[in-house]
């Protein structure tokens, strides 16, 4: 995981292992991915897993979170915030915030 802090104009060119699964997020300002795609705030960007390196370009100062790890190959079930393996574990998780098992925030 990286957090990247590009001024308008700014270039940097990130390289991870062909093979794991690599996104960015714009969390401000916008930038042009690969000479080619710009992406706006609030937006990101899914790399196939068919390159090491990409480049990042500034279009304004920017600010992008970049997450690259190994697939882990295992079955995804999603439910509002809730990610498990299983639709079960899925229903297990909801119950289990329902009932306060998640903590509180003060």
């Amino acid at each position: 995981m990286y957090n990247v802090s590009l001024q308008r104009g700014g270039k940097t060119t990130l390289s991870f292992p062909k093979h794991y699964t690599t996104t960015l997020v714009t969390v401000e300002g916008s930038i042009r991915v690969n000479e080619q795609e710009e992406v706006a705030a609030d937006h990101f960007v899914l790399f196939k897993n068919d390159g090491e390196n990409f480049t990042v370009e500034a279009t304004s100062d920017a600010l992008i979170l970049v997450l690259s790890g190994e697939p882990i190959a295992e079955p995804i079930a999603a439910y509002g915030p809730f990610v498990m393996n299983t639709r079960q574990e899925l229903i297990q998780a909801f119950q289990d915030f329902e009932q306060g098992k998640f903590g509180e925030l003060k």
